[in-house]
């Protein structure tokens, strides 16, 4: 299938272009997939040198709105949080909570360490894109649908993993293959029978799966309904460089708990600790690790009877603290929350190396350009032309084979 005509403006400083199929680098990365991690095609190291670090310069025009604006609050101050108002000492103890956390966030060293510039991707992004022969207005809608690609895949997923599922979606979107249409070898589930994704490439795509959902609802509307998914819907622009709002996902949830934890031990409420825990918990509650904390946020009906809305209306609890950290800090709410996520890392169990999405993308596209014996300028150029995704060392980052887990989280 031919790609829109979005993408097709004339390529300039390439005389070789990749001449393979989206087909073809699918079956490449499915014979990757048969080796060992460790044998598997790695890495130059520091990537493959096409995108800067200026983290300082971002991409022109950016013009942001306040994403805290879109936040999913009651406007009935008054009424009970979910599960019978399980997160009100949250908000009664803001102060001290986002005090805890701007303190930890200073030891762990993280304002002098790039992991602070995550959501700084735009710049570097926007001109690697530009390098790769994209127009001025090409290149901008390259970094929008990036951005919300990766929000949309993100859920439970590493960002290594997350960043080569994007490039998969925009790279079958801009084909006019549906992203739940399997090309290439695809998965097998523990029968044998056919799975649901790409292999290599684990998407909770199934009945139910929170990436379909999202990236349906990205690919129908151009954005993701912050009243209902407010995580990914701020996950997105943060990526796209407007770092006013704060993506409160699963790790930011069990930071903000444990802070809870460290100013006062046993305060973390029945309703965030899971049943077969809270005994233990109650008997020695200095002891708070991130498998005994529900990390899932509970949503509830807001407005009039018949017409409400289900929203997720504990985020903007979690949120305001990480706000009032980053005051403290000096930072942007985002860099602060990325700082926690790095520097808190090792507690909350977080998955993903200390490295920027630049960092990431780079070094995927150094083992594309391997894996696929092209020049790594090729290799930029048919990712940013959206004709072959990203590929990369496949270890994965879904638990559970080519099913959903019950619980998509945050």
């Amino acid at each position: 299938m031919g790609i829109s005509k979005l993408f097709l403006a004339p390529v300039k400083r390439f005389i070789q272009q990749y001449q393979g199929s989206l087909h073809d680098v699918l079956f490449a990365k499915a014979k990757q997939m048969e080796l060992k991690p460790k044998d598997r095609v790695q890495p130059d190291l520091g990537g493959a040198g096409f995108l800067d670090r200026d983290y300082q310069t971002p991409a022109p025009g950016g013009v942001f709105p306040d994403l805290s604006l879109n936040y999913p609050r009651n406007p009935d101050v008054s009424a009970a949080l979910p599960k019978d108002d399980r997160a009100r000492v949250l908000v009664e103890r803001r102060p001290e909570i986002s005090e805890i956390l701007a303190q930890k966030i200073r030891a762990t060293g993280q304002m002098d360490e790039d992991t602070r510039f995550f959501y700084h991707t735009d710049g570097p992004m926007y001109r690697a894109a530009i390098e790769a022969g994209l127009t001025d207005a090409e290149a901008k809608k390259y970094l929008l649908d990036l951005s919300n690609n990766i929000a949309a895949t993100s859920p439970r997923t590493v960002v290594e993993t997350n960043l080569q599922n994007a490039t998969l979606a925009m790279a079958k979107e801009a084909q006019g293959i549906p992203f739940r249409e399997i090309i290439g070898p695809g998965t097998k589930t523990p029968t044998g029978e056919p799975g649901i994704s790409e292999r290599g490439y684990p998407m909770m795509t199934g009945k139910g799966g929170i990436h379909g959902q999202l990236l349906d609802k990205y690919l129908t509307s151009g954005s993701i309904d912050a009243s209902t998914n407010p995580k990914p819907a701020t996950f997105g622009p943060n990526l796209g460089g407007n770092r006013s709002g704060v993506t409160v996902d699963t790790h930011a949830i069990r930071g903000t708990l444990m802070a809870l934890n460290d100013l006062d031990p046993g305060a973390v409420p029945e309703g965030f600790i899971k049943p077969k825990y809270w005994e233990q918990y109650l008997d020695n509650p200095s002891v708070l690790t991130p498998n005994m904390i529900q990390d899932t946020l509970a949503k509830q009906m807001v407005g009039p009877k018949g017409e409400g809305t289900s929203m997720q209306t504990e985020y903007p609890v979690f949120a305001d603290i990480w706000h009032d950290a980053a005051e403290k800090l000096g930072t942007d709410p985002a860099e602060t929350q990325s700082m926690g996520w790095f520097g808190f890392g090792e507690d909350t169990n977080l998955g993903s190396k200390p490295k920027t999405p630049v960092d990431v993308f780079d070094e995927r596209l150094s083992v594309t350009a391997k894996v696929l014996e092209i020049p790594v300028d090729v290799a930029a150029q048919a990712v940013f032309r959206r004709e072959i995704p990203l590929l990369g060392l496949g270890l994965g980052a879904l638990p559970a084979f080519d099913e959903d887990p019950p619980e998509p989280g945050v």
